[in-house]
Order: structure tokens, then sequence, then C-alpha cells
């Protein structure tokens, strides 16, 4: 079954006015429980957020980006 990134939790935020990947009880269940913290999720659009700078910060791809599907999944490539 593929991932809907728990789309009814960032319904609610849209009906709460809370921020996923901000407010724990709206960001998707596998980010929360993720112990080592290798997952983040937010606005890649918001400068402010910590997707957008951890992406600023870090080299990165998305697998298959070539296909011209716009995958929202970025992976961090730590290159040394």
């Amino acid at each position: 079954m593929k991932c809907t990134f728990c789309v009814d939790r960032i319904d609610e935020a849209a009906v709460t006015g809370r921020t996923p990947g901000v407010h724990p009880e709206v960001t998707p269940a596998c980010v929360n429980s993720c112990i080592s913290g290798a997952m983040e999720f937010g606005d890649i659009d918001d400068p402010a957020s910590n997707v957008s700078r951890l992406l600023g910060e870090t080299q990165h791809f998305r697998m298959h980006e070539e296909l011209g599907t716009e995958p929202g999944v970025y992976y961090i490539w730590d290159k040394s």
C-alpha cells in the first residue's frame, strides 16, 4: 500500500491551524516515531521551515526525478 503521509493528520492541521512538522499531533506518524531523527516533514515552500533549511544546507536528491512526476520525498546525500 502506498504511503499517504498520514493525510488524515495533515487534513486536521488545515482545520485546526497547527503545522505538520512542528506540531506532533498533525505530523506523519513515521516522523514522530523515528527515534534517530532521520526523518523530517514540513513545508518546503516556507523558508523558515526545518525542511527548507535542511535542504538548503545539504546535498540531496529525489528518486527518479527524471520521470517528471515531481516526487515529494527528498533524500539527503552525505558524500563524506
